[in-house]
């Protein structure tokens, strides 16, 4: 059929389509980011052991640490013993099991989420010390989301990434990480020299999705790279409790945090005294984050907030905390979708949000749906997440999303 076509078409319209069909086949979202071994364990009254000693994991609930961020946060300092400086991979690795292994890493999650709904390309990178379990994450990538790993790379002597997923009694999780492979990548000259792989992976590219599991400067290129190639950047702040680069700040289109990644990136609380997150409280938060971009140099970033089981925000380029009714034209609420687990509970919130934004991303930049459209379709495929273990098996596919997301939306009263 395709043949005929080209044949009724002429030369000149023939070449003109497959022009067309093979930049449409190159079309895709790029993530530059992290994959991991997954390490998952249920914690005892929410502590774990480390060498036999149980250590309370309450102060980070929520978190997503690296190994000395871990160590240095007060309320787990006071419980460890002797000095750990320069020590803290080491310490976390004498953590007693056992562990069930699955498939992770902020950036490969976003790829496979996003991959269920538009092409994706992961670039990142794996550890030769880890063979085994390599094999087990790319059949992962390619089964959970078709994403392509051509340009990812496995590094001599090094392992892959690990994140230690700790569960509490409710399900959510705190997670520590030894970056690994994650951690080593080329000088910055090398990696936005022209014609690079880098630069090579960012042609054809419809958004590149960033997360802070590698190092900053490999986002700043990154980002600096694409914005020069009128590419959007879209910024998953997750993976640290660091400050937020200024040197990319001023690249990124859309930033992406969750209530408790916005909190520590603004500067301004977004839950009350009782612990509740308040409406008010992330619009404040979100102004004094729209105002530090500003100062950066990029007063148009958008901000998407995830907020659990009170939905997620959108903040769009226009929007001003004191523009009363033709602001609210700028901010879109999206609800939540009721659980189908036995107690309507979710089952495992790790990945919840990697898959929301990469459902997002795929839904926005790859089909080109409204924002309000890719809230949805995003909020569809996080329920669908948490009730499966697991962070990238847990992604689901675009059929599950569907039906999901033609259910009625729950949690939209005002908070």
């Amino acid at each position: 059929m395709g043949y005929v076509v080209l044949v009724n078409l002429g030369v000149a319209a023939a070449v003109l389509l497959v022009a067309r069909r093979r930049l449409e086949r190159r079309r895709r979202v790029l993530v530059v980011g992290s994959i991991n071994v997954d390490l998952y364990q249920r914690t005892k009254g929410g502590a774990v052991a480390f060498a036999g000693k149980p250590v309370d994991l309450t102060p980070i609930k929520g978190m997503t640490l690296p190994a000395a961020s871990f160590v240095a946060t007060p309320k787990v300092a006071s419980q460890l013993s002797g000095d750990c400086k320069g020590k803290e991979e080491a310490l976390v690795l004498t953590m007693d099991g056992p562990f069930v292994q699955k498939t992770g890493g902020k950036g490969a999650n976003a790829a496979a989420a996003a991959g269920q709904t538009f092409r994706c390309e992961f670039l990142g990178n794996m550890g030769q010390l880890s063979t085994e379990e390599n094999v087990a994450l790319a059949r992962d990538l390619a089964h959970y989301g078709a994403v392509s790993v051509d340009r990812a790379s496995t590094l001599a002597g090094q392992p892959t990434g690990t994140a230690y997923i700790l569960l509490f009694e409710d399900n959510d999780n705190a997670i520590l990480l030894i970056g690994g492979a994650n951690q080593v990548w080329p000088p910055q000259t090398e990696l936005e020299a022209p014609g690079g792989p880098l630069h090579a992976a960012l042609q054809g590219v419809v958004c590149v999705m960033l997360q802070r599991e590698v190092p900053a400067y490999v986002n700043v290129s990154t980002a600096r790279l694409a914005r020069g190639l009128g590419v959007p950047v879209f910024m998953d702040v997750g993976g640290t409790d660091a400050p937020l680069d200024e040197a990319l700040m001023p690249h990124i289109c859309v930033v992406a945090p969750n209530e408790s990644e916005l909190t520590f990136i603004s500067g301004v609380p977004t839950t009350d005294a009782d612990g509740e997150v308040r409406k008010p409280l992330v619009r404040a938060a979100v102004a004094a984050l729209r105002a530090r971009f500003a100062a950066a140099g990029n007063p148009a970033v958008e901000v998407l907030v995830t907020l659990g089981a009170k939905g997620s925000m959108h903040f769009g380029p226009e929007w001003t905390p004191e523009g009363g009714e033709a602001s609210g034209a700028h901010e879109t609420r999206m609800g939540r979708f009721g659980l189908t687990t036995p107690d309507g509970r979710p089952k495992d919130t790790t990945g919840a949000g990697d898959c929301y934004r990469g459902s997002y991303v795929g839904m926005r930049y790859g089909e080109g749906r409204p924002i309000a459209e890719a809230m949805r379709w995003a909020a569809a495929a996080a329920a669908c997440s948490v009730e499966v273990e697991g962070a990238m098996p847990s992604m689901p596919p675009c059929e599950q999303i569907a039906a999901r997301g033609a259910q009625t939306v729950v949690g939209l009263e005002d908070f």
